[in-house]
C-alpha cells in the first residue's frame, strides 16, 4: 500500500511540474526542460525516501519560489535579444541573493504556507449543520383572564430570556434524553449533569426575531443533521407548552379569585335580606307592600335597593366565573404557534470552506508583503554596508 501511494504522489508531483514548467520560454523548455524534469524527478525520490509526504511538501516549499522566481526572469529576458548559450547558462546561475529576488521568494513562501495552512484547517474542522424552527408568539393579557394582549416593549427580549431557561431547556433534555446521548458522544460514556447539558445546549442554539413580524426563528447547530432539527423542535413545542400551562395557571388563580368574592359577596347578601327582614317587621312593612314616601320607612327602601344592586353584582360575577371556567378548558394554542417546523439542514453550514480559503489567501498575500518587504529590506542594508566593508587585496 505504501509503494501504491508512493508512486502515485512521485507520478502526481511530476505530472504538475511538468505543467509548471509551462511559466518558461518555449525555447528554454526545449532546451532545458527534460534536465530540469529528470532533476525533480530525482529529488522527489530523494524527499520520499527522507520523509515520505512531509520530504515532497518541504521540496515543493523550495520548488515553488525557485520555479516563480527564475521563470519570470527567463520571460523577461526573452524580451530582449537572443542570448548566446553562455549567457544562458550565466544566467542560470545568476547571484539570486538580490533583494527583489529576495523578496519574491519570501512573499511565495510566506504566501503558500499561510494558503496552504488555512485551507488544512477548514478541511480538519467538524463540519455543523443548522436547523431552524419558526414560532409565532402573542404576549400575555394584562389581567391574565381577557383575551385582549397587552403591550409589552421588552417581550421579544423576555421571550429570548424564557426560551433559555431551565423552565424550557430542562424539558428538551429529558425528552430527548440529552445527558445520556451527549454523554456516549462527547464524554465516553459518562452521564452528563442537567446544569452542563443546559451550557452546551445553550451555546449551540440561537434566537433571532423575524423583522417586522411577531415570528422569532429558533436556529439549532450540531454535527448531526437529524440531532439539529429534533433539537430545534423540541425547543419550539418546549415553549409553547411553557406558554399554555403558565396561561392555564394563571386563568385558573383568575377563577380562584373571582369565586371568593362571589363567596363573599354570597355572605353579605344573605346578611342584608336579614337586615332587611328584621327592619320589615319592626316597621311592620308587608312584602308585598308600595314603595312608600313616609319617612319612617325611607331606611327600609333604601336598604332594599341596595340589596338589589348587591344582587345584580352577584349575578354579573357568577357570569363571568362561568365564561372564565369555560374559557379556560378551552386551548390556548393561539399564544404560542408553530409556523415552520425545523428540518435536517441539506448541507453543513460551519466551517464556511470558501470563506475560509479566501481569507486564507489574503491572509496570505498580506503576511506576505510584510515578510518579503522586511526580508528584503534587511538583505538590502546589511549587503549594501558589506560590500562597502570589503577592501580590495
Amino acid at each position: 500500500m505504501a509503494k501504491n501511494f508512493n508512486n502515485r504522489a512521485l507520478a502526481g508531483s511530476q505530472k504538475i511540474y511538468g505543467w509548471l514548467l509551462r511559466a518558461y520560454p518555449p525555447a528554454h523548455r526545449a532546451e532545458y526542460g527534460s534536465a530540469m524534469e529528470q532533476l525533480f524527478r530525482d529529488q522527489c525520490r530523494d524527499a520520499w525516501k527522507e520523509s515520505q509526504g512531509w520530504g515532497l511538501t518541504k521540496l515543493w516549499l523550495q520548488v515553488v519560489p525557485d520555479l516563480v522566481s527564475t521563470s519570470i526572469r527567463e520571460r523577461l529576458a526573452a524580451l530582449k535579444e537572443r542570448k548566446t548559450m553562455n549567457e544562458k547558462l550565466a544566467s542560470l546561475t545568476r547571484d539570486r541573493t538580490t533583494p527583489t529576488a529576495i523578496f519574491i521568494r519570501v512573499f511565495i513562501a510566506v504566501f503558500l504556507i499561510t494558503f496552504l495552512v488555512a485551507t488544512a484547517i477548514t478541511f480538519i474542522l467538524p463540519e455543523s449543520y443548522a436547523s431552524t424552527a419558526r414560532i409565532k408568539v402573542e404576549s400575555d393579557p394584562a389581567d391574565g383572564t381577557s383575551q385582549s394582549p397587552s403591550y409589552d416593549p421588552y417581550f421579544i427580549q423576555t421571550t429570548f430570556e424564557i426560551i433559555q431557561s431551565q423552565l424550557v431547556l430542562n424539558r428538551v433534555i429529558d425528552w430527548l434524553n440529552l445527558n445520556v446521548e451527549w454523554g456516549k458522544k462527547y464524554f465516553a460514556g459518562q452521564t452528563l449533569k442537567s446544569a452542563e447539558t443546559l451550557e452546551i445546549l445553550k451555546g449551540r442554539m440561537s434566537l433571532a426575531p423575524v423583522r417586522n413580524t411577531k415570528l422569532i426563528a429558533i436556529t439549532v447547530y450540531s454535527d448531526d443533521r437529524q440531532e439539529a432539527a429534533q433539537i430545534a423542535n423540541a425547543i419550539a413545542e418546549s415553549y409553547r407548552d411553557y406558554r399554555v400551562n403558565t396561561r392555564a395557571e394563571l386563568k385558573t388563580k383568575g377563577i380562584v379569585v373571582l369565586q371568593r368574592q362571589y363567596t363573599i359577596q354570597d355572605e353579605d347578601i344573605r346578611a342584608a335580606q336579614s337586615d332587611l327582614e328584621s327592619l320589615r317587621r319592626q316597621l311592620k312593612i308587608t312584602e308585598d307592600a308600595a314603595v312608600s314616601q313616609a319617612t319612617e320607612e325611607q331606611p327600609y327602601w333604601d336598604k332594599k335597593r341596595d340589596l338589589s344592586q348587591l344582587l345584580d353584582l352577584h349575578k354579573l360575577l357568577a357570569s363571568k366565573i362561568e365564561s372564565e371556567t369555560l374559557n379556560a378548558q378551552m386551548p390556548q394554542n393561539e399564544l404560542v404557534q408553530i409556523i415552520d417546523r425545523a428540518e435536517p439542514g441539506r448541507a453543513p453550514v460551519k466551517p464556511n470552506k470558501t470563506l475560509n480559503i479566501f481569507l486564507g489567501a489574503v491572509a496570505g498575500g498580506f503576511l506576505g508583503l510584510v515578510a518579503g518587504a522586511i526580508s528584503a529590506l534587511v538583505s538590502f542594508k546589511f549587503g549594501d554596508r558589506g560590500g562597502k566593508n570589503i577592501a580590495p587585496a
